[in-house]
């Protein structure tokens, strides 16, 4: 194994210095709301990528992947760090949803969507949240009524990250309301571009509009859509969970670098005149550490969940750790900064990067599951803890509080 990563290596880092081109500066998707040319051009690049064999690197052949381990993986990201490549852009939409397709669709809704999700010809996106919901999941309202060979949708979603630029998304439904909350629900694909359809950006704290909110007025479905069988949404939707979680603790979007943001901190101390400062030396000392564990730990669980020896819950611990690194590397850096990451120039760009940075990261332990979730399901699905009492989850959902 050990032989076959270093030879996939120097074939990947031949091909990556051939093909890609390096950035200057920040990653060119960093920015949450891409300009029609950037998602062009990301999309070519998605699409060289793929055809060389530098995406799905753990998807079936059969469906446009390679076949190859998460080791294989991480290989190319080291090697096309610095390097154009739209990891952030398409992250959610292959990692996240393909995989989620890859494990739960049909042998149909695989062969038509899978390649072109690799390929970036479509991107992707799920419609979880409800505003009347918060991380009650399961309490979602949303209304799905069989007509035939179609589905008709009512209701509205929030919170969806990158909805504006999305082709279609995978949308979890209340299909039974005389069945309790967490067996009436069926997860269908919904095409973002379908009549009765309406999608508003969401201006958030950090000045971005990352986020939109949707709303569905008699939006038609084809029943081949369903992703599962009907009314068994949940557990198709508890595996998205799982697989996304997995996915963030591995360092989701981010580069695989995990040593960048201490990196950025020392050179920041070193701006400031502070790094000989005893208190900041323990402080970017303890936060290195940390991250040295999280890549520790994600390479064990990974690795264990790749070979069967894990269950997909231990994905939930890896999201618990990287949020709380986020954070800390947010704040340690806007404490570094001082009044410079609080006022900065007018027109000087790189001047609010800490500032935004802090702001950006009050949503980590929200995004993919608040973190009183995400403990639950560590309490649950991998200390094997007795699950939290609750009067509801026997009635039928029309006789529960919602709403």
């Amino acid at each position: 194994m050990s032989d076959n990563i270093e030879e996939y290596r120097l074939a990947a880092r031949a091909w990556v210095a051939g093909n890609l081109r390096r950035y200057v500066g920040e990653d060119p998707d960093l920015v949450s709301d891409p300009t029609p040319e950037r998602l062009a051009e990301a999309r070519r690049i998605q699409a060289a990528l793929h055809a060389a064999g530098y995406a799905g690197f753990t998807f079936p052949k059969e469906y446009g992947g390679q076949g190859l381990t998460v080791a294989h993986e991480q290989v190319f990201l080291r090697e096309a760090a610095g390097y154009d490549v739209p990891t952030r852009l398409f992250g959610v939409s292959i990692n996240i949803i393909g995989a989620t397709i890859a494990a739960y669709g049909t042998h149909e809704q695989k062969q038509r969507h899978l390649p072109r999700i690799l390929s970036g010809s479509e991107l992707w996106l799920q419609l979880l949240s409800e505003p009347s919901g918060g991380s009650d999941l399961a309490g979602l309202i949303m209304t799905a009524e069989r007509d035939g060979d179609h589905f008709v949708v009512n209701g509205q979603k929030t919170w969806s990250s990158g909805a504006q630029v999305a082709d279609y998304a995978l949308c979890p439904v209340r299909t039974d309301w005389d069945r309790p909350k967490h067996r009436g629900i069926s997860l269908l694909i919904v095409d973002l571009r379908s009549p009765g359809l309406e999608l508003r950006p969401i201006r958030q704290i950090n000045g971005e509009a990352h986020f939109c909110e949707e709303f569905l007025t008699d939006v038609l479905v084809p029943a081949d859509n369903l992703v599962g069988a009907e009314n068994d949404g949940w557990r198709v939707i508890r595996g998205l969970l799982e697989i996304e979680h997995a996915w963030a603790g591995r360092g989701g979007p981010k580069r695989v670098d995990f040593r960048q943001d201490v990196g950025d901190l020392v050179a920041l101390a070193k701006t400031r005149g502070l790094a000989a400062d005893p208190g900041i030396q323990r402080q970017v000392t303890a936060l290195h550490v940390a991250l040295l564990v999280q890549q520790l730990v994600s390479a064990r669980v990974s690795r264990g969940m790749e070979t069967g020896k894990l269950g997909h819950g231990y994905g939930s611990m890896l999201k618990i750790g990287n949020d709380f690194i986020a954070q800390r590397a947010a704040e340690a850096g806007l404490a570094l900064a001082g009044t410079d990451g609080v006022t900065w120039p007018a027109g000087d760009a790189a001047g609010g990067a800490w500032a935004h940075a802090y702001l950006t990261s009050r949503s980590a332990p929200i995004a993919g599951g608040s973190a009183e979730i995400v403990r639950n399901n560590v309490s649950e699905g991998v200390l094997g803890l007795p699950r939290e009492p609750g009067f509801d989850k026997s009635l039928p959902f029309r006789q529960t509080e919602h709403n």
